[in-house]
């Protein structure tokens, strides 16, 4: 009778135990959508902005192209510091995206352990004898959804990398062209087209930020759809 007793109060704590982390999961994953949906809202309102700043930067390129020609060197010096201040701009903005790539590799790091606790205490449940048939549906549920947290991970940390070499990049081009005054000189000739490369590979920068920031856009939908069929899960 004793041990009766042991028994079903130990299968009493071990189901309440389970009942409270099941009850924090499904809080976790409604956090997760809200920050989802956020994201979204802030990725396409980044995208909005990038590519006007880059159909700018891409307009006075043309200008200081046109004002090296016609050899008007008040024009063209007028040119380049407006473009140094874009280009001021985007390595100050490029350090924010820096900023929010490391929150979203920790972020991706926290689901991912959420995501190992939670397949964990699917497996303890599954392995109890209740005979629930679901239980083994929720340890693949749990696995699947383990598997995606880990790519996740992957993901996050590549895209702060190369968010990090593109800003590097981007402020070592700064720094050249920062010192290079813009000339029609024809000994100089050389050296201005260098640093007109320079200008053009900034702007390739930009359009790798607007590729990533679009691939981060497609990322959202995605984890917004595995969030909603996990909250279909929870319920």
């Amino acid at each position: 009778m004793m041990n009766q007793m042991k028994n079903f109060l130990g299968f009493l704590l071990t189901f309440l135990l389970l009942a409270q982390a099941s009850h924090a999961q499904v809080r976790r994953n409604a956090m997760e959508a809200k920050q989802n949906k956020q994201a979204q809202i802030a990725n396409q309102a980044q995208l909005d902005r990038d590519q006007s700043e880059l159909k700018a930067f891409e307009s006075k390129l043309v200008q200081l192209d046109m004002a090296l020609k016609k050899q008007d060197g008040v024009q063209s010096a007028s040119l380049k510091k407006s473009l140094l201040a874009d280009m001021q701009r985007e390595i100050q903005q490029s350090e924010k995206k820096i900023a929010q790539d490391r929150r979203e590799v920790s972020q991706s790091q926290s689901e991912r352990a959420s995501s190992a606790r939670e397949t964990n205490r699917s497996r303890y449940d599954r392995a109890t004898p209740d005979r629930d048939l679901g239980d083994a549906r929720d340890v693949r549920d749990d696995r699947r959804d383990q598997r995606g947290d880990r790519r996740d991970v992957v993901g996050d940390k590549n895209d702060l990398q190369r968010q990090v070499a593109r800003t590097n990049r981007q402020k070592e081009i700064y720094a050249k062209l920062q010192v290079f005054t813009f000339s029609s000189e024809p000994a100089l000739q050389e050296k201005v087209r260098v640093h007109k490369a320079l200008l053009q590979e900034f702007l390739s920068t930009m359009e790798n930020d607007i590729v990533a920031t679009k691939a981060e856009i497609q990322e959202d939908k995605r984890e917004a759809i595995e969030d909603s069929r996990e909250r279909r899960e929870d319920r």
